[in-house]
């Protein structure tokens, strides 16, 4: 089963958006950093550690390269006015999840799930809570609006 089809426990209410689709592949990706989170804490120093690891920030760097292409479709289907700098987030975002693999791989930083901490606080705090929610409420308000 890939990372897209496995179930993920519901996503907190505070973190929705109110954009079904989006919400669901947001409780995913959160899922996915709480599982690396559990399986590196720790455990970097030990081999067995590190594989689970790598495996988990593999699934985690697949799945934020399908989510947000999949966010980019939507706000080009809504033709949201913000999209390009939503896009360039995403790249941002994209090469900080990139930067952890590439350390998980090498086994390189011992850091590496502080720094994976920070980067879902920016994730959930900046990215879903403030982009996220602005088209939101733009594909919101505009389906409020049709007749």
């Amino acid at each position: 089963m890939s990372p897209a089809q496995t179930q993920s426990p519901p996503l907190p209410a505070y973190y929705r958006i109110g954009i079904e689709a989006m919400d669901n592949q947001h409780a995913r990706w959160i899922h996915l950093i709480e599982k690396f989170k559990s399986v590196g804490a720790g455990h970097l120093l030990e081999p067995a550690g590190v594989d689970a690891a790598r495996h988990a920030i593999e699934q985690l760097l697949e799945y934020t390269k399908m989510h947000f292409a999949s966010e980019e479709e939507l706000l080009k289907k809504v033709r949201f006015p913000g999209q390009e700098a939503h896009r360039q987030a995403h790249r941002k975002l994209e090469t900080a999840v990139v930067a952890l693999a590439d350390e998980i791989r090498a086994h390189s930083q011992h850091l590496t799930p502080l720094k994976l901490n920070l980067l879902a606080t920016i994730w959930l705090m900046e990215h879903i809570d403030t982009e996220d929610r602005q088209y939101a409420r733009f594909i919101l308000d505009a389906q409020a609006s049709k007749p």
